[in-house]
């Protein structure tokens, strides 16, 4: 079996997506049931995200992801975003984003009904089981975003793998409109409640641009 080849950063992607902003029950020990060891006493009580993103365009090819971040975390004396969730439906992204960015990506089909303008239903599945399920339509007017305009600490992400530390600072920019979230199940064994908690906001993302840097990779990991 020939291995998928590490695509290098940085990455610039295009594409649509859902964003689900929560505040989760921070005493629920399943909310950091994939975090990794060495962040979960870092965890920082904040809202949780959970985003099903559907690139059409990236160095790796298209591919479909939904990902969980349970919140931020204390790492090298700053807030960060992290996720401990995701699933892609690439080999070529997910080997390549955990040796890039140390981000946890594994392997799922995704079956998607629906366009980035109108009712989308989104099934994920992995080992023989249904790992989510996402339904929801957009609603209300677009509205231009750009992450340029949030400060870099806002928008940094660390991952921990292998004893490594990985921090990096995405942009993008696009339009955003609101969402309304029809449904949302997920089997709690391979990925958190999606819409988990007290529900804050559902985004749809018609259409946006993203770049993915090179991450500052560093030795351990200190809070």
């Amino acid at each position: 079996m020939t291995r998928e080849r590490i695509i290098p950063p940085p990455w610039r992607l295009a594409g649509s997506g859902l964003i689900l902003a929560s505040w989760p029950d921070h005493s629920d020990p399943r909310l950091h049931r994939f975090t990794q060891p060495a962040l979960r006493s870092a965890a920082v009580s904040s809202i949780c995200l959970t985003m099903f993103v559907d690139y059409w365009r990236s160095e790796a090819g298209p591919y479909r992801e939904l990902l969980f971040m349970p919140g931020r975390f204390r790492a090298g004396g700053k807030k960060r975003w992290s996720i401990t969730r995701i699933w892609v439906s690439t080999a070529a992204s997910a080997r390549s984003g955990r040796a890039n960015w140390g981000i946890p990506k594994e392997v799922a089909d995704f079956q998607v009904e629906g366009g980035a303008d109108e009712r989308r239903r989104v099934t994920v599945s992995a080992e023989g089981r249904r790992v989510a399920f996402l339904e929801f339509e957009p609603a209300g007017p677009e509205l231009p975003f750009s992450g340029r305009l949030l400060p870099s600490a806002l928008r940094t992400l660390v991952q921990v793998r292998d004893g490594r530390t990985f921090e990096f600072a995405p942009t993008a920019r696009g339009r955003l409109r609101r969402a309304r979230l029809l449904a949302a199940e997920s089997d709690p064994g391979l990925f958190p409640s999606p819409g988990g908690g007290r529900l804050l906001g559902a985004f749809s993302v018609p259409v946006f641009e993203m770049t993915f840097p090179v991450a500052r990779i560093t030795q351990g990991f200190s809070e």
